[in-house]
């Protein structure tokens, strides 16, 4: 569900970046030529107009990207990627306003669709046309030129430079449990399957105690949990090591053991518009590693 949640906000977010970008470009130009033109006076229906064309254009834009219609384009220069892309979308977009004056023909005056094809014909302005065209192609390129380079950087790693967002650290405690593990296998992928069976386990069981894994990897994962001034996580960090000892994982998963402790924690929230990272540093996190080593004695060890 989260993962749903996660990739609903991130096309949300997306397609508002996709309209914001062409409403910025339809604007100017409405203000370019409101400024330049004596003869065009500059009204708020103007701007309105532009800003609706722009809602319509950044939602068929974050459709053809979503259809994936470039997949044939991916071996090819990049100039070439953004020259073929920016043709084809610009094109798509003038056939969907042609669409959309027949529609609105049709149903705001009443007009066949011959009478309202008739009637866009007989409006044709070609300096109109090719001052658009030009326009939209141009709008087109520099889009598809901060795209296809954000693709390249990795994804949203562009759009996270220009919208990054920097906190300051905070210390905070923490509650810190490392569970580590061996294997009973000794292939790698069988380890793999064993690893992804044990932790999907894990957590159908650590909401209820009320903690996150802050990482896993083959040797085990790390547990976090906030303390506040209300409550002390520590007893729940015990509590849920306990009860993963009684996980069934059909010897593949042995001889688990952990260290646990509490401490502080530098906490930093870094990220941009469309992601964002929390990253957390602290010898509390070094010395439950470094406990959980440890093959004997009692399987949970407190530093």
């Amino acid at each position: 569900m989260s993962k749903l949640k996660d990739k609903i906000i991130h096309e949300v977010k997306k397609t508002f970046l996709v309209t914001s970008y062409f409403a910025i470009g339809f604007n100017l130009l409405v203000l370019l030529v409101g400024l330049m033109v004596k003869d065009v006076e500059l009204k708020i229906g103007y701007f309105g107009a532009a800003t609706f064309s722009a809602a319509l254009i950044g939602k068929i834009v974050v459709i053809l990207e979503t259809v994936g219609i470039d997949l044939k384009l991916g071996r090819t220069k990049l100039l070439n990627v953004v020259i073929m892309k920016s043709l084809l979308y610009t094109v798509v977009i003038f056939m969907a306003i042609v669409l959309e004056d027949i529609i609105k023909g049709m149903v705001s005056d009443d007009l066949t669709f011959r009478e309202a094809l008739h009637h866009l014909i007989a409006s044709f302005n070609s300096s109109f046309f090719m001052a658009r065209s030009i326009y939209m192609f141009v709008l087109f390129g520099l889009y598809h030129f901060i795209f296809e380079v954000d693709k390249f950087m990795g994804t949203t790693e562009l759009f996270d430079m220009v919208f990054s967002r920097f906190y300051k650290p905070k210390e905070k405690e923490y509650v810190a449990l490392y569970v580590r593990w061996n294997y009973g296998v000794q292939e790698i992928n069988d380890q793999l399957t064993a690893l992804q069976e044990y932790t999907h386990q894990v957590n159908q069981i650590l909401p209820k105690y009320q903690g996150t894994i802050a990482s896993y990897d083959l040797d085990g994962m790390l547990c976090l949990w906030e303390n506040t001034k209300e409550y002390n996580f520590y007893d729940q960090g015990v509590s849920f090591f306990r009860q993963i000892l009684q996980l069934p994982h059909n010897f593949k998963i042995q001889n688990i053991r952990g260290g646990i402790t509490k401490g502080p924690l530098v906490e930093a929230e870094i990220g941009g518009f469309l992601k964002k990272e929390i990253l957390r540093t602290g010898e509390i996190i070094d010395e439950v590693k470094k406990v959980s080593l440890q093959e004997t004695g009692v399987p949970l060890k407190e530093v």
